[in-house]
């Protein structure tokens, strides 16, 4: 029996597992397909690409997009990728200036932190997620919600507004790339049906290939309506738990299986789709 799961954060993103660490949970939780997605950097898929997992993975990347708020393409790829690894790479050291200019801001706050306390929490490109942690274990607030509602999150002191792609130029660019894009999470952009699946058919239009369905942030909607609809609209269908960290808002690993119904087919869709691209390229 298939037990995938496609949406993975190691800590060279804003997780906190090591892509090492990561494969060993994942052979505990009896996957038998992963991808890691870290947020606009493949260091952990490629690390765990050059490395004997004892599971199948699918290289993959997750990119943020600006279209709107909590809107990210999951991209995976068995092609080169070199115009989407450029873009990604141009990414993470935007992200990198970032970071810095953050870290400046929490100073003048009188929330000192150096970039080396914030490299031993990760092993890529240094995020909020990162800073909130080191927040929270110097002290100086009591919780990462409390570091973002503070200091971190959207118009708060210390925010420093990042570089994104939009959803069109994104999608130009992973299927130029041999990549497969699949939207992430849509419920999590809290919009309702009759706005969501509309602009979904308008990406589609731009070169979308499918949708992750099974997401934790969906288990309060129910799974049916957005199957249906991707079904009915050639989409590709997907899931996986968004692991971070264990004890946070996301899913646990492989959390999403029980739930995928048609896991099987929609896998061997989604593998079907891997080849053509690639072979396109």
């Amino acid at each position: 029996m298939i037990n995938p799961d496609l949406h993975l954060h190691t800590n060279s993103s804003d997780g906190v597992l090591s892509p090492e660490l990561m494969a060993y949970e994942c052979r505990q939780a009896g996957l038998t397909l992963m991808a890691v997605t870290d947020h606009d950097t493949f260091q952990g898929s490629d690390e765990l690409m050059r490395e004997d997992t004892g599971i199948p993975l699918i290289p993959g990347v997750e990119l943020s997009l600006k279209d709107f708020s909590s809107l990210h393409l999951l991209c995976y790829g068995i092609a080169e990728g070199r115009p989407l690894r450029q873009k990604v790479s141009e990414l993470a050291e935007k992200r990198r200036e970032r970071a810095a200019k953050m870290l400046e801001k929490l100073s003048a706050l009188g929330c000192p932190l150096s970039e080396q306390e914030l490299r031993e929490r990760c092993h890529g490109t240094i995020g909020r997620p990162h800073i909130a942690r080191a927040m929270v274990h110097r002290g100086y607030v009591s919780s990462m919600s409390e570091a973002f509602n503070r200091y971190l999150g959207h118009n708060r002191p210390a925010y420093v507004a990042g570089e994104r792609l939009g959803m069109a130029e994104a999608l130009a660019l992973v299927n130029e790339a041999g990549f497969v894009p699949v939207l992430a999470h849509p419920y999590e952009l809290r919009l309702p049906q009759e706005q969501l699946f509309p602009l979904i058919q308008r990406w589609q239009a731009q070169g979308l290939k499918g949708i992750e369905v099974y997401h934790p942030s969906a288990l309060s909607h129910g799974f049916d309506a957005l199957d249906r609809f991707a079904r009915a609209n050639g989409l590709l269908v997907t899931g996986g738990s968004d692991f971070h960290q264990e004890n946070d808002r996301h899913g646990k690993i492989g959390s999403m299986a029980a739930h995928w119904r048609e896991a099987e087919s929609d896998i061997q869709a989604l593998m079907k789709a891997l080849r053509k691209a690639a072979e396109g390229k």
